[in-house]
């Protein structure tokens, strides 16, 4: 196993193909149950960085102290701040938000916020490094996938000129990927891009900032991690590493995530955001399948959010591979200690306890609507590639998608 980063890809050949390859994601520091105020000086002064632009929530700038205290911390470091975000990101708010900080000539962003508050800064560094601030420039620097391998490249070639800071109050693990997908409205499709250095140079987590995320939000994106330590336990190219990971991350959250509905949910906060830092650590390195890409066709198109779309996707998935991941699925039950369960089981009575979504009815999602998406879908690059049991077909996708619709 060899460890390697690549300022513009993010590699994984299959085994014959170079063997197994672990490809670390570039983060520097890591705090773990750190208060943001420690965390975010700590990081600062590590990296010597001068000239904060804060990119955040606007639920979190308007309804919170949470932002107040990040202003705090910065004192006179602080050069800009926006809110404008919005769910997925839209472009045209990554790029307004771009040109605001290098007008600001910030040296490092600060997000704080979610999925989408970090997939925004990672598009940001892009067109900061790359001098590109318009939607057609910047849509030519979307990533390519090699036709017969696990390997995404990015067109671009500059090194980066600026770097984010993660404060992440969701547990989705978008803070663990240099990849972004932000929304272009003019297609409602999902851009995709593969940003040089993109994943946080820092990731402070702070159990208490999870406090002010409302808890269907924590829920729901607890799943979405839950639903990638998953993929990365049943890829079609596992890696040793990855899969012992993922392991531990299914342990916590299935033990976390019905604790935050506590009174006193820091403990529990703590050990999901531990979870979201064991599946991050391993889900560059193999490939994952359709529950982890179709959301990004069925958020956008049905709008609905990912971390819902997430909770019905991994469900249908967990039936579609019940018996074709049988070694995969028995390692998962026996270590939450029902063996002799099948996974899909567990996973519906996590969702029904928790109050999530499991079927496409409670998604609002209409058969005529998942009828428009089956094409988008099998031009996606990776919703149809890697799959245990094989989606290759539109008759495929109907198929798995069936499951979606079960009570």
């Amino acid at each position: 196993m060899t460890a390697d980063h690549n300022d513009s890809a993010v590699r994984l050949k299959p085994p014959g193909v170079g063997g197994k390859r672990y490809s670390f994601s570039g983060h520097a520091l890591v705090l773990h149950d750190t208060s943001l105020e420690e965390g975010l000086e700590r990081a600062l002064r590590h990296f010597d960085h001068q000239r904060a632009f804060v990119v955040c929530s606007r639920s979190l700038n308007t309804r919170t102290e949470v932002i107040r205290r990040v202003e705090r911390c910065l004192g006179p470091r602080m050069v800009g701040l926006t809110d404008e975000v919005g769910e997925h990101s839209p472009l045209p708010n990554v790029l307004k938000g771009a040109m605001a900080a290098r007008d600001a000539n910030a040296d490092v962003i600060v997000a704080v916020g979610g999925g989408s508050v970090m997939d925004m800064c990672k598009v940001m560094q892009l067109c900061i490094s790359e001098s590109v601030y318009t939607r057609e420039a910047l849509l030519a620097l979307e990533l390519s996938v090699a036709a017969d391998a696990f390997e995404l490249s990015s067109p671009a070639r500059s090194a980066a000129r600026i770097r984010q800071i993660a404060l992440p109050t969701t547990l989705a693990t978008s803070e663990w990927t240099p990849v972004s997908t932000p929304i272009d409205p003019e297609t409602h499709l999902k851009a995709r891009f593969l940003v040089p250095d993109g994943a946080p140079q820092a990731v402070v987590y702070d159990p208490d900032l999870l406090t002010h995320t409302p808890l269907s939000l924590l829920l729901s994106t607890g799943i979405r991690g839950l639903d990638h330590a998953i993929n990365s336990m049943c890829s079609t190219q596992p890696h040793p590493l990855a899969s012992i990971l993922a392991e531990q991350a299914v342990r916590l959250y299935v033990r976390g995530l019905p604790r935050l509905a506590d009174a006193d949910r820091r403990q529990a906060a703590a050990e999901c955001q531990l979870a979201t830092w064991y599946t991050g650590m391993g889900q560059m390195s193999v490939p994952h399948g359709f529950s982890h890409w179709m959301v990004h066709i069925l958020g956008p198109n049905a709008g609905v959010p990912h971390s819902d779309a997430a909770c019905v996707l991994m469900l249908a998935q967990a039936r579609w591979l019940d018996g074709w991941a049988r070694d995969e699925h028995g390692r998962l039950m026996a270590a939450l200690g029902q063996p002799d369960r099948p996974l899909h089981a567990m996973l519906e009575e996590l969702l029904q306890r928790l109050g999530m979504p499991t079927t496409l009815d409670d998604l609002g999602v209409s058969r005529e609507q998942i009828d428009a998406m089956i094409a988008p879908a099998l031009s996606h690059p990776m919703v149809t590639r890697y799959n245990k049991r094989p989606i290759a077909t539109g008759a495929d996708l109907r198929a798995i998608l069936e499951l979606a619709w079960r009570s």
